[in-house]
């Protein structure tokens, strides 16, 4: 992967300038493509292209010293996995909150109750529960493109979170209380405050995985 290598680069000579030139010829590839990767790495704060001068790695900022390359790499693509989940469900809950069953609410229940039961134990075991709820909401809602859209996250969702939670120096607190925001919305059937719930958990998350 082009930026993989181009920030392995620019932390390898340090405080060294590198230009543009360098990190093509070092590379292999094109000018332009090195322009693109160090662009890439400039809008997440990884480099500083300083014009006249070259291209310096940035230091760390305090919660991230210590951690490597390929962790903010990890944590990039986690976030892109929640941003288009968060999309999919909110979209999921609004509609479940009017159209879910008594039974499937009634199901959801008892999901999010196994969920809770498992917090804090076995990770993948804890991480199968809380994608078991999810998909019971978004199934609710009625939407086949959308439960097709969820069924194709879910693979990528059980492997990114069990990863984040096996790997992160500081496990996220549980959000036990926004899981139970949202199903209590929708079994008081209100469309506005699901998708609210939906939003403020995948906001947090996001936030958090951004700022780490």
């Amino acid at each position: 992967m082009i930026v993989a290598a181009a920030v392995r680069l620019v932390e390898r000579v340090g405080a060294k300038a590198l230009t543009m030139r360098m990190l093509a010829d070092e590379l292999g590839v094109g000018r332009s493509t090195a322009r693109e990767a160090i662009q890439s790495l400039a809008r997440d704060g990884l480099v500083e292209v300083r014009h006249g001068s070259g291209i310096f790695a940035t230091d760390p900022a305090p919660a991230k010293r210590g951690l490597t390359v390929e962790d903010d790499l990890r944590r990039a693509r986690i976030v892109e996995v929640y941003e288009v989940r968060r999309a999919v469900e909110v979209e999921g809950a609004r509609l479940a909150a009017t159209r879910a069953t008594p039974a499937e609410l009634q199901s959801m229940r008892a999901l999010l109750a196994e969920r809770q039961a498992l917090a804090g134990a076995d990770t993948r075991a804890f991480v199968d529960a809380d994608l078991e709820f999810h998909y019971a909401v978004v199934r609710s809602a009625g939407n086949k493109l959308l439960t097709e859209l969820f069924d194709q996250l879910r693979e990528p969702l059980r492997n990114a979170i069990t990863e984040l939670v096996d790997s992160e120096p500081e496990t996220p607190a549980d959000t036990a209380g926004d899981h139970e925001a949202l199903l209590a919305a929708l079994e008081a059937r209100d469309p506005d405050e699901a998708a609210r719930a939906t939003v403020v958990h995948f906001d947090w998350t996001i936030r958090l995985l951004r700022t780490r």
